[in-house]
C-alpha cells in the first residue's frame, strides 16, 4: 500500500541542467556514482508546504522544477555533498495518515527521512513553534545527553512533518561534548 506513496528512482543519465552547480556535487559523465543511489523519490500532497519545511530544517535546495503532463511538478533538492532528494505531486496524491509513523508504526515502505543537525534541541523548539507534532525522541529526556549505538552517540527526534511523513533529526555527539 506504501508502494503508492514512495517511489524510489535510480537514474543512469546525469545530463539534467542544475543551477548552481558550484555548490553542488554533480557527476561529471553517467557512471560516476555507478550502483550507488542517485536519489530518492517522494510523492507529497503540497509542494511548497515540503518545500518550505526541508528548507527551513535542511541545507537542501531546489535545484530543478518542472510541470508534469496531466497535472502536478517534479522536483529535485539537492544538499552541497550532492545528495538529492525528488519530489513528486499530482492531483490524485493524498496523505497516508491512516499509517502509524515511525517510531510508532513498522510498516514496509519509507520510515522516516533522516536530516543531521548539529542541535536537536534547538531544531524541537522551532518544530514545535511551527506546530508540527513530535513522534518521539531518544533519549526521553535530552539532558540526559546521548543515547549510544554500534556507530556513534547521538540524540534523535521524530516529528510528522508535511505530507504525513516522518522526519528524523539526527544530532551525533562531537568529540568536546560530553
Amino acid at each position: 500500500m506504501l508502494k503508492q506513496f514512495l517511489v524510489i528512482l535510480l537514474f543512469v543519465s546525469s545530463s539534467v541542467s542544475f543551477a548552481d552547480k558550484s555548490t553542488v556535487i554533480i557527476p561529471d559523465k553517467s557512471g560516476d556514482f555507478k550502483n550507488g543511489i542517485y536519489h530518492v523519490g517522494l510523492w507529497v500532497d503540497d509542494v511548497d508546504a515540503m518545500i518550505t519545511f526541508l528548507s527551513e530544517v535542511s541545507s537542501l535546495k531546489v535545484i530543478s522544477r518542472v510541470q508534469l503532463p496531466g497535472g502536478g511538478e517534479r522536483l529535485f533538492l539537492s544538499d552541497q555533498r550532492g545528495q538529492r532528494l525528488e519530489l513528486l505531486s499530482g492531483p490524485s496524491v493524498k496523505p497516508h495518515t491512516q499509517y502509524p509513523l515511525h517510531p510508532r508504526g513498522a510498516y514496509a515502505g519509507m520510515a522516516h527521512i533522516s536530516i543531521e543537525v548539529d542541535d536537536v534541541v534547538a531544531i524541537k523548539e522551532q518544530i514545535l513553534a511551527k506546530g508540527y507534532e513530535i513522534i518521539g525522541q531518544a533519549p526521553k529526556d535530552f539532558a540526559e545527553g546521548y543515547i549510544t549505538s554500534e556507530v556513534d552517540a547521538h540524540r534523535v527526534l521524530f516529528i510528522e512533518g508535511p505530507s504525513s511523513m516522518s522526519f528524523e533529526f539526527f544530532e551525533i555527539r562531537k568529540s568536546t561534548q560530553p
